[in-house]
């Protein structure tokens, strides 16, 4: 059986380029954010030679769709918005 919900009819509206720019700025600082605490964590300092090791130890499906500036940024500073 096969429930069809009002108005779901339509196929996904795909996202706006602004909107896809701010889900990669969004997911940019959070994924710094993260990589910061691991490196609180590790009782390393969020330094911009750590973060930068860090940056380059992320695989690539990692890396796909984050911003390398914003993400830096997020694990270097910690007031990062």
């Amino acid at each position: 059986m096969i429930l069809l919900l009002p108005g779901c009819s339509s196929a996904p509206v795909a996202p706006t380029s602004e909107q896809s720019a701010q889900a990669s700025e969004d997911a940019s600082v959070e994924a710094g954010r993260y990589a910061r605490a691991n490196l609180r964590a590790m009782a390393k300092t969020p330094d911009a030679e750590s973060c930068r090791s860090a940056w380059d130890n992320l695989l690539d499906e990692e890396e796909k769709g984050l911003l390398y500036g914003t993400w830096m940024n997020a694990c270097v500073n910690p007031a990062t918005p």
